[in-house]
């Protein structure tokens, strides 16, 4: 079995799921933009809880390393707004325009080179972004990264992102049109 035999048939799933649950559409997207569909935020929430188990089980089985990034304060904030913006522009998020071109949308094709673009600038200016970052707060993390800290950071979290997903459900507009 190859390297790349887990990541892509962890992505196969949760591509066959986003479409399934139509989460990749603009409908979904621009719903959750105005506040009219939960169904967006519900699906991170769970992605989030399953995929931190997974990658938990992925470092224990030795598949997968830890490699916490620091937590520059401006530069995620200042991120966030980029990413949010072009969440509005193109109705797709990163993860659902790859989806989306799977399924034979084109108009993910713009997306998809402004992102790679965006990305390949901000590599080629990363000595002049740098110091723009903000203070530098570490390498941020739940529980240890190893031993019984990280298992059960981890199991709390995804247990929080489970309810989180229940409760959204229990207030999602959406479900009272």
């Amino acid at each position: 079995m190859s390297a790349w035999t887990t990541p892509l048939l962890i992505g196969l799933v949760f591509g066959y799921i986003l479409v399934r649950t139509r989460v990749n559409t603009f409908e979904a997207i621009a719903g959750f933009a105005m506040g009219r569909n939960l169904l967006v935020p519900k699906v991170i929430a769970t992605a989030t809880a399953v995929g931190s188990v997974i990658l938990l089980w992925e470092v224990r089985t030795g598949a997968a390393s830890w490699h916490i990034k620091p937590f520059p304060l401006a530069g995620i904030a200042v991120g966030g707004i980029v990413f949010g913006v072009g969440m509005a522009i193109l109705g797709y998020c990163p993860g659902t325009l790859i989806v989306s071109l799977g399924e034979g949308r084109f108009d993910t094709l713009g997306g998809i080179a402004g992102g790679l673009a965006a990305g390949a600038l901000y590599i080629r200016f990363w000595p002049a972004l740098a110091p723009m970052l903000g203070p530098e707060l570490g390498k941020i993390r739940l529980g240890g990264t190893s031993g019984a800290g990280a298992a059960t950071a981890t199991l709390v979290f995804a247990l929080l992102m489970i309810g989180l997903a229940f409760l959204l459900d229990r207030f999602d507009p959406a479900k009272r049109e």
